[in-house]
Parts: structure tokens; C-alpha cells; sequence
């Protein structure tokens, strides 16, 4: 690795300085440079109390100096205050340590959720070198996930006297996945007629990760002529989610 290739030079040029006093001073205290380096830990988030992310800041090489350098956590795909607890500090290295922990608590829930990553930035080093700037804190969500499975509700509105109206109907998936989810929905005559009492209209619906609802939006007319309730249907089909209720009436009723 870099490290390993790194240490090694200073060791050849160690043996150097030993067998050339015509080294400089100042050259010889750019070999003695001290590194610090930051890992990037990965851990399960869990759905009990809350858990500790372990970051570790190391000196390449112990040095004879003091050494601090900064930290502050940054938001990528976790979100401080609700994914985890931001951490921001100092840390000191005593003349030969080498090694520090940053802890980072981690605040667990029980959504399903994709892994989500937040980063550990170093910054303000005094007598030492930054190598790695940033290292990656992965939370692994480990919440059960249902089998997708969708249903659509029916509607009942007053469709108006003139003009259009929009009718919504609902479909639910009953929890949300790790992965994307996509059905299509169609409308269909029964008792309503196409282009009089309802515009057609077929679209796609795609869940995201962690969406459990979308809106399937059909336009109704309105119309003067007294009349009886009139249904049109909505269809779901073409999905790998099971479809527990693949079908849903939309209910006209005259009036304004």
C-alpha cells in the first residue's frame, strides 16, 4: 500500500542521514514529516438504543512534537440529526502516539432504508501533514423488508356541473423497499364513456426507495344533464410487486 511504501522510504532515507552528515537540517526535518490519516469505518445501524461509529486518526510515523489537527462530520446521504449526531473537536497526539478515536453516534430506526454515508474531515493540522482528509462512515440498514405488494383505492366525488375536475386515486405500497418499484395504471370505461365523463389516460408509477404512496390523477367532466352516479374503472398491471388490489372504481356523481 501508499503507507507501507512511504514508511519504507523514510527507513532507506533514515539509513541515509546516518551515512551522509552533508545532509541539511532543514531536508533532514522534511523526512521526519508527520502524516495523519483517517480510515473509514462501516457499521450495522440496528433499531435499539443508539450506536457508536468509530473513526481512527493515526500519525504514519510517532513524532517528537505535539500534534493536533481538527475534525467536523459532513452530510453526504445521512443526515446529521436524524441518521446520526454531528462530532466536531480537536484531537492531540502526546509526543509518541500515534493513534486517536473520533466516536460518532449513530441514531437507529426501523425504516427500510438504503446504506447511508456521511463523511469525517480533518482540517488545521499543527506540526503535521494531512495525507487522508476525509474518510467515509457507511451505515448498513438492517431492517426486515416485506415482499412488495400494491393496492389502488376507489374514489367517489361530485364531478360538477361544467368544466373538468381532477380525480385522484391513491396507490399504496405496503412498506418501502431498498429498491425501486414501478407499476403502470390504465383507466377504462364500465357505466362513465371515455372523452364524455372521464378523459383517458395510462401512465407509470415508479416508488423510489423509501416511497410508499403516489397519486394516479384522472380528469372528469362535468355536466348539466341530470343523470345516475357513473363509474370508470383504474387498472394496475405489469409490476414485480404482487398486486393485492389490482383495481379500483371511480364514482361520479351529478351534482355540482
Amino acid at each position: 500500500m501508499l503507507f507501507d511504501r512511504l514508511i519504507a522510504r523514510r527507513r532507506r532515507q533514515a539509513v541515509t542521514r546516518t551515512t551522509r552528515p552533508d545532509v541539511e537540517p532543514m531536508e533532514q526535518r522534511q523526512l521526519l514529516t508527520a502524516y495523519l490519516t483517517v480510515d473509514s469505518p462501516r457499521i450495522t445501524e440496528g433499531t435499539g438504543g443508539a450506536t457508536t461509529m468509530n473513526f481512527t486518526v493515526k500519525l504514519m510515523l510517532p513524532s517528537t512534537q505535539p500534534v493536533t489537527v481538527s475534525y467536523g462530520t459532513a452530510n453526504r446521504t445521512a443526515v446529521a440529526g436524524s441518521d446520526y449526531n454531528p462530532a466536531y473537536g480537536t484531537l492531540t497526539f502526546a509526543p509518541g502516539e500515534t493513534a486517536k478515536t473520533v466516536p460518532v453516534s449513530i441514531i437507529p430506526d426501523s425504516l427500510v432504508e438504503t446504506t447511508e454515508i456521511f463523511d469525517l474531515n480533518l482540517t488545521n493540522p499543527v506540526n503535521a501533514t494531512i495525507f487522508t482528509k476525509t474518510g467515509t462512515g457507511t451505515t448498513l440498514d438492517d431492517d426486515a423488508v416485506l415482499a412488495p405488494a400494491l393496492t389502488v383505492a376507489d374514489v367517489r366525488m361530485t364531478r360538477g356541473l361544467n368544466g373538468s375536475r381532477t380525480m385522484d386515486f391513491t396507490v399504496n405500497l405496503n412498506q418501502a423497499q431498498r429498491t425501486s418499484v414501478s407499476v403502470s395504471a390504465a383507466t377504462s370505461a364500465w357505466t362513465a364513456i371515455a372523452g364524455v365523463d372521464f378523459q383517458t389516460k395510462s401512465q407509470v408509477l415508479t416508488f423510489a426507495p423509501g416511497e410508499t404512496s403516489k397519486t394516479f390523477s384522472v380528469t372528469i367532466f362535468g355536466t348539466s344533464i341530470v343523470s345516475a352516479d357513473k363509474k370508470f374503472l383504474v387498472r394496475l398491471s405489469g409490476s414485480t410487486a404482487t398486486l393485492s388490489r389490482s383495481t379500483a372504481a371511480g364514482t361520479l356523481v351529478y351534482g355540482a
